[in-house]
């Protein structure tokens, strides 16, 4: 028997989450998903459910997080935020907004494998009016892939743009839906460029000023998956820690969402921003082996796996 295995199954009997950490800290996520297959082929058990009779609470939402895929990840995610009366649009506009357009179409396939439901037609369901029609263009991939936009376009772009928001009494937000949506990243690049030229604001004060409430915010998400999206998780997960009280769900998701891509950027700009580093802000808010593996996926996931796809 592999050796792996043999410790992640007695680390899991003997409830030994130091041990269990230990195993895991320096594989990778398709190493940790090797693993997981491996252990259900050998002992005849799922892994996870393993994990529940052994651990709890935060530790094991982090831990179960952590030895699934990137996408299964997500459609879990989704999932959990379509439940009960009122859904929880932060979680689907983060992972709406900041999956490329392969990595969402995996997503409605396994959705759809996984729950046995269209996600688009759920989404559709569950969400109305400007939110919506964002979402679902953006789910349904309407956005181009124009990679080299054209000045002249992007220019006039900006003015319609000019004259549906700050240029007029009230705001056309269809013309905003329809830009953000469907432009490739590097056409919105330009236009922001074209308006900040023109009308010396940027797209992002544009948007304060005109928008508010969930339409706003996933407006401004979708600038920020193009613009800086490392800064924006890192703005994240200090909203997750800042306060009397720590949103763990929050927390936990941007860090498991992130740490195989790009966790080196967001704590570079964590420092930047809050003149502290990441780990020791991390470590000053959560404790016990809780902490230590939120530690570990900070400390130990520099040099990414692979780039988001």
């Amino acid at each position: 028997m592999d050796t792996s295995l043999e410790q992640l199954d007695s680390a899991i009997q003997n409830k030994d989450s130091e041990s269990l950490m230990s195993l895991i800290s320096y594989k990778t996520n398709s190493q940790r998903i090797k693993l997981r297959e491996e252990y259900k082929t050998t002992f005849s058990r799922d892994l996870f459910e393993d994990f529940k009779k052994s651990f709890k609470g935060e530790f094991l939402q982090t831990i179960i997080g952590i030895f699934k895929t990137p996408v299964e990840y997500d459609v879990d995610l989704l999932n959990n935020s379509l439940k009960g009366f009122s859904i929880d649009k932060d979680v689907i506009s983060e992972i709406i907004c900041f999956r490329t357009p392969k990595r969402l179409e995996q997503i409605k396939v396994k959705y759809q494998e996984k729950y046995g439901e269209n996600l688009v037609e759920k989404l559709k369901k569950e969400t109305s009016g400007g939110y919506q029609k964002i979402i679902i263009n953006l789910l349904e991939g309407n956005r181009n892939q124009n990679d080299k936009p054209d000045l002249e376009t992007c220019s006039n772009i900006a003015d319609e743009i000019y004259k549906a928001g700050e240029g007029k009494i009230g705001t056309n937000e269809e013309v905003f839906i329809k830009y953000f949506t469907t432009l490739s990243k590097e056409e919105i690049l330009m236009v922001c460029q074209e308006y900040h030229r023109k009308y010396s604001k940027t797209m992002l004060d544009v948007l304060h000023n005109e928008f508010y409430g969930t339409d706003k915010k996933l407006l401004e998400d979708i600038l920020y998956s193009i613009f800086s999206p490392s800064e924006y998780f890192a703005r994240e997960i200090m909203d997750a820690i800042k306060g009397l009280g720590t949103n763990d769900s929050k927390l936990i998701r941007c860090i498991v969402s992130r740490y195989n891509y790009d966790m080196k950027l967001i704590k570079k700009y964590f420092k930047k921003i809050y003149q502290k580093t990441l780990l020791e802000e991390v470590k000053d808010d959560v404790s016990g082996s809780y902490g230590k593996i939120l530690e570990l996926l900070i400390d130990k996931h520099d040099n990414p796996e692979a780039l988001p796809q």
